[in-house]
């Protein structure tokens, strides 16, 4: 590992130089090297980069996942659910809807929290929280209640959710943070495969477990949102393995312990004892004041005003226009995407129950279909061909992502969002017309790319403001994007009753402003550039 030293320092190069004095560093030796204190970004450089690191985006895997099985669950139940329950339009609406606005109502709690309470202890809590409301979730009898309960689904996940890319992300140095937020974008991704196949395995059978005289029922449905709980708990373990970000500790000055798990992360990626690791000192970037050390000692006064301080920056500038804009950026894009991608199973369900090779709208609005599952009592029987189509589309997901992770390298991330925009809008636009495996290609497209650049517009974020304001940043923008969700599923149902091909014509609309607030983007970043470069 290349470790960058300052050129005025000549005992500190004349250290590195000599291998076994490395191995044999001393406390003593160490604050010769590094007698002043490192900031967050020189401490991280000087972990490098290894087997450490790449523990972490394996142990990432399970918990990108989780807020993607809490989240698309009612997309792949409804099929079964609205037959069972004899479900109205306004019912599935608010189904897709209780997850998004328990995520909305609980963010700028969560956002306060994350800089309170630390990282890693608020993830294992939150997952295992969203764990609990799903698993409860396959118990309940009535609908009311399993609304209820994607609610606070919605409420657990939230944190979880846009904490763990900033989690993540403080586990990585400038040159590498860009890359890992990208590649956990491509892991979340996987979930669109894995998923619909746990859904193919088990709604389509023949389960009707009865209990207390036929008062607790367990049928297919249940069981698939039982067995997406035990994803959630998988993953609210490993988080209890992992360490808490070093970026927090040094913020709320827990000096000692980020400094451990620094030289914890250095000598895993190089190999070398932690003693040996080049800095012994660290400093605060976040002041006394912006900082909540003592929970238990704060008054909700005291908290609200502390939490102010933290939101602050965005509603001033230089942050004002550019985080207004990449909020509306991402409230059309997760728009876009998540009304089209939820409603996605449900889709596939009545063109097949049409049993035709029709156009989308035809099969939509054909009379004689009502249901999309056979009825047989309280069971519901779902074609488990709605289930292959969906992890066609969920690997077309994942590879798109691979791929697109690979353009980035050679290209700017805000070109591939124009570039993608262009395509989605016209494949959108079209859709309605389509048949057979058209239909599937561009629905394939579209979740794909729409997924890409949802992930885009948050690493554009992240990278954007300093760390100090990161975590803020991200909860903050993702915040926007589940209100674009939640206003989405308000509206297509409207839409759809006005005529089959409105809702799709107006996605392409938002593709299309999408395009304006991203340009805008660019030229505020060029012109910031400009005057960067001439001061």
């Amino acid at each position: 590992m290349i470790l960058q030293l300052e050129n005025d320092n000549k005992d500190r190069n004349e250290f590195h130089e000599d291998g076994e004095k490395c191995e044999k560093g001393t406390n003593d030796d160490i604050n010769k090297i590094e007698p002043t204190p490192a900031d967050f970004e020189t401490a991280i450089s000087h972990t490098g980069y290894g087997i450490y690191n790449k523990r972490m985006l394996v142990l990432y895997i399970p918990l990108t996942l989780t807020s993607l099985f809490c989240t698309s669950s009612p997309s792949f139940i409804l099929p079964a659910v609205r037959c069972y329950f004899d479900l109205s339009p306004l019912e599935e609406g608010s189904l897709f809807g209780a997850v998004y606005v328990g995520m909305v109502s609980s963010a700028f709690v969560w956002g306060f929290l994350i800089d309170t309470l630390g990282r890693q202890k608020l993830l294992f809590y939150g997952i295992l929280l969203s764990g609990i409301m799903e698993f409860l979730s396959g118990l309940v009898q009535r609908f009311w209640v399993l609304v209820v309960l994607k609610f606070f689904c919605g409420v657990a996940t939230c944190g979880p959710y846009s904490l763990a890319f900033t989690f993540l992300s403080e586990f990585y140095d400038k040159e590498h943070r860009d890359k890992i937020v990208l590649y956990a974008g491509g892991f979340s991704s996987f979930a669109f495969v894995l998923q619909p196949l746990v859904a193919y395995f088990l709604i389509p059978m023949d389960i009707n477990f009865q209990f207390l005289n036929g008062n607790l029922i367990i049928d297919n449905w249940r069981v698939f949102l039982m067995t997406c709980s035990v994803m959630v708990f998988l993953a609210a373990f490993l988080v209890y393995s992992m360490d808490e970000s070093p970026k927090f500790l040094m913020a709320v000055g827990r000096h000692k312990e980020a400094l451990h798990v620094f030289r914890k992360i250095y000598s895993q990626n190089t190999g070398n004892p932690p003693e040996s690791y080049p800095i012994s000192i660290l400093r605060s970037e976040i002041s006394e004041e912006q900082s909540l050390k003592s929970m238990p000692s704060i008054s909700v006064t005291k908290f609200i005003r502390k939490g102010w301080i933290q939101i602050k920056p965005f509603f001033l500038q230089p942050y004002l226009t550019p985080s207004s804009l990449t909020f509306l950026l991402l409230f059309m894009t997760m728009l876009t995407l998540n009304t089209f991608r939820l409603r996605l199973p449900n889709m596939y369900a009545t063109i097949i129950a049409a049993k035709g090779d029709h156009t989308v709208c035809e099969c939509r609005t054909s009379t004689n279909v009502t249901y999309t599952a056979a009825c047989r009592g309280t069971l519901a029987l779902v074609d488990p061909e709605i289930y292959i189509k969906s992890m066609i589309v969920g690997s077309a997901v994942f590879s798109m992502f691979w791929v697109a992770i690979f353009i980035t390298k050679y290209m700017d991330k805000h070109y591939i969002y124009i570039c993608f925009s262009i395509v989605g809008g016209l494949g959108i636009s079209i859709f309605p017309w389509t048949n057979g495996i058209v239909t599937l290609i561009l629905s394939a497209i579209y979740v794909g790319i729409m997924n890409i650049n949802t992930t885009l517009v948050i690493s554009i974020m992240a990278s954007a403001v300093p760390t100090t304001l990161r975590g803020m940043a991200v909860n903050m923008v993702i915040m926007f994007g589940r209100i674009g969700v939640v206003f989405g599923n308000l509206i297509i149902p409207v839409l759809d009753r006005i005529s089959c091909e409105l809702p799709y014509l107006t996605l392409a609309m938002f593709n299309i402003m999408c395009l304006f607030v991203i340009l805008i983007l660019m030229r505020i970043k060029k012109e910031k550039s400009k005057t960067i470069t001439t001061s």
